[in-house]
């Protein structure tokens, strides 16, 4: 008899079969890359987790963490900002940046996660992109996997264990943003958004709403940003497949995961693929139909 071909295990983050074994044990890498109405950004349909901050001036600032799949072109990568450094220390991915305020660089100096700027590698960037092998690159020598943050769901599992509802149409609108629609397409089995000038995909949307407060910078220039306050707890809403379903998150602190749960406190169970995770302001209006 045939040797039964070996069953590939599921990367940590996606919780899809990775294409070798060894994939599912390599560290993830992340980049923040800006986006407002006029920018392309590349690479993240193939990344495993996003997460979306609504920044000033009507852009997005997004921290893409890819694991399982590489991809050769990754940015317009941006400055390092605390909604980063709070996202994805968890995770402990080598992180791409192209710098930062002083105050915004020393914390990710104190959070202990490996960085590669164009400074310090400049052959890991090319014209404002990188690429996951060029921050892989950058690995320390017995770097690993990142924490699974989901329970994926298997065949046949509901999202929640209560008020499963079915949904087609997800939309957040923040103050000072344009409204933010993502479609379910049964053809793919994924949601669909805008992003800058990209049409995105993810087999999951996940609204977290929290409270924003305004962070002063004063050097190299003074200036002010939102950030999103991602330590503490809120309500949550998910869409995955053709379901949504109410839910609450928790996050206590930076080497913490974030868990999300449905009302009863049950883990949230998406399909496996991407991850969208959006940082609502308690402002924004979150809609489902």
């Amino acid at each position: 008899k045939p040797s039964p071909t070996p069953q590939l295990p599921l990367a940590p983050l996606s919780g899809l079969p990775v294409t070798k074994a060894e994939v599912a044990a390599r560290p993830a890498v992340a980049a923040p890359i800006r986006v407002t109405s006029t920018t392309t950004p590349a690479g993240l349909d193939a990344a495993d987790l996003v997460y979306q901050e609504f920044a000033e001036a009507g852009s997005l600032h997004l921290t893409a963490i890819f694991q399982s799949r590489d991809v050769t072109r990754i940015g317009p990568v941006t400055e390092i900002r605390p909604v980063d450094i709070r996202s994805v220390g968890v995770l402990q991915p080598v992180v791409g940046y192209t710098g930062g305020p002083t105050g915004f660089l020393s914390q990710f100096e104190d959070s202990g996660l490996t960085g590669v700027t164009p400074t310090s590698r400049k052959a890991a960037f090319s014209a404002g992109y990188t690429s996951t092998a060029a921050l892989l690159a950058a690995a320390p020598s017995g770097s690993t996997a990142p924490t699974a943050l989901f329970q994926h769901a298997e065949t046949g599992t509901p999202l929640a264990s209560q008020d499963v509802t079915t949904a087609g149409t997800l939309t957040v609108a923040a103050p000072g943003h344009p409204t933010q629609t993502w479609r379910y397409d049964p053809a793919s089995g994924t949601w669909q958004g805008r992003v800058g000038r990209v049409t995105v995909s993810a087999a999951s949307v996940v609204v977290l709403t929290m409270p924003y407060r305004t962070l002063t910078v004063r050097k190299p220039s003074p200036r002010s940003l939102p950030g999103a306050q991602v330590f503490g707890d809120g309500a949550a809403l998910v869409v995955s497949g053709p379901s949504t379903a109410k839910a609450k998150w928790r996050k206590p602190g930076q080497k913490a995961v974030c868990h999300v749960t449905d009302l009863a406190g049950v883990p949230i169970r998406p399909r496996p693929g991407t991850a969208w995770v959006v940082y609502a302001p308690a402002t924004a209006k979150v809609t489902v139909a």
